[in-house]
């Protein structure tokens, strides 16, 4: 078999696999303009639209979606699994809930509920894609705002529940280093009815929401697949369009990129020198205030010798491949002299 057909071979199998998540998309696509438990700590401005009833401008379900995909196939194989380990008592998984809340009706879908832990435990699983985990830190206000509301909506069913769980898993090995578990009472129960509140407040204005330190589309991944993009980051394509428009915001930008370089920088050599001290670390578990560490050993791995590869090709009359960076921008501060 020559070279083109199995080229022509990879190009179907790929095709074939973009095409599955592109079905799963669209069959299992939600309604972008209702407002679900799942939203309720999301983006402020994007709930107020889903509030007012606000048309979508910007339709994702013909997209891949692959990471989403990829987590509830972790969630349909964990969940039941994981409910029957903890015992035959009354367990929900993946079950339909309705948060009512200030006349309203949110929809949501919980991951597992069960009596089998203390007088009722409410656990959310979050699958990530990243190498690790939190260390056991709280969650996000946003995972808290979900989580709660789905607590909220079973003691309105009439189920007694006193704890939530946050159960993050990696996508790459499966960890569990970051679980997370917090009492659900009436401080909770508060969070949930102030967010609803101030949300219906922001409805009545949706396009002057705060969009909560999200960035735009291009430098944000919740602006890529927001369904009102278009309507909230007007012309944004790229975002930067949207992100400079006079003098001031160049310089406010120039500035920040300015200050960034220097805590990466001083971040980088922070990192080297605890690398350094840990260089002769003999591998395993170590604990002291509070933490526990594992210290492991990688094998070191082969990679290019650039400046050799260089001399070898131009000892042997070969040009050295390069290619064309598409434009870029730097900017130089100066501070203006005193007049």
């Amino acid at each position: 078999m020559n070279r083109p057909e199995l080229e022509g071979h990879r190009r179907k199998l790929e095709d074939a696999l973009a095409a599955v998540f592109r079905t799963a998309t669209a069959t299992n696509h939600h309604d972008p303009a209702v407002l679900s438990t799942s939203g309720l700590g999301g983006c402020t401005r994007c709930a107020a639209y889903q509030l007012a009833h606000t048309t979508p401008t910007n339709d994702h379900s013909h997209q891949e979606h692959r990471a989403s995909h990829l987590g509830q196939a972790v969630h349909d194989w964990v969940l039941p699994r994981l409910a029957a380990q903890l015992g035959h008592n009354l367990t929900l998984v993946e079950h339909d809930v309705t948060l009512t809340a200030r006349g309203l009706q949110i929809p949501g879908r919980l991951d597992l509920f069960t009596l089998a832990i203390g007088d009722g435990l409410l656990v959310d699983l979050k699958t990530h894609g990243y190498d690790q985990g939190d260390d056991g830190d709280e969650p996000s206000r946003a995972r808290l705002l979900q989580v709660y509301g789905y607590a909220m909506a079973l003691r309105l069913m009439g189920y007694v529940i006193q704890a939530v769980a946050v159960l993050p898993m990696s996508r790459i090995h499966g960890g569990t280093s970051g679980v997370w578990i917090g009492e659900f009472g009436s401080k909770q129960e508060a969070l949930v009815d102030a967010r609803v509140r101030d949300l219906l407040r922001h409805a009545k204005a949706p396009a002057f929401a705060p969009r909560d330190a999200h960035r735009g589309p291009g430098l944000d991944l919740t602006c890529d697949f927001c369904p009102f993009m278009s309507m909230c980051w007007p012309g944004a394509e790229p975002a930067q369009a949207a992100e400079v428009r006079t003098d001031a915001d160049i310089v406010a930008h120039a500035l920040g990129y300015a200050e960034a370089a220097v805590q990466e920088r001083q971040w980088k050599r922070e990192k080297l020198y605890h690398l350094a001290a840990l260089g002769r670390t003999r591998p395993g578990r170590y604990e002291a205030n509070g933490f526990e560490v594992e210290v492991r050993t990688f094998p070191g791995g082969k990679r290019l010798h650039q400046s050799r590869a260089k001399e070898l090709l131009k000892e042997n009359n070969l040009p050295v491949p390069v290619t064309t960076d598409k434009d870029s921008r730097r900017a130089l501060v100066h501070r203006r002299p005193p007049t």
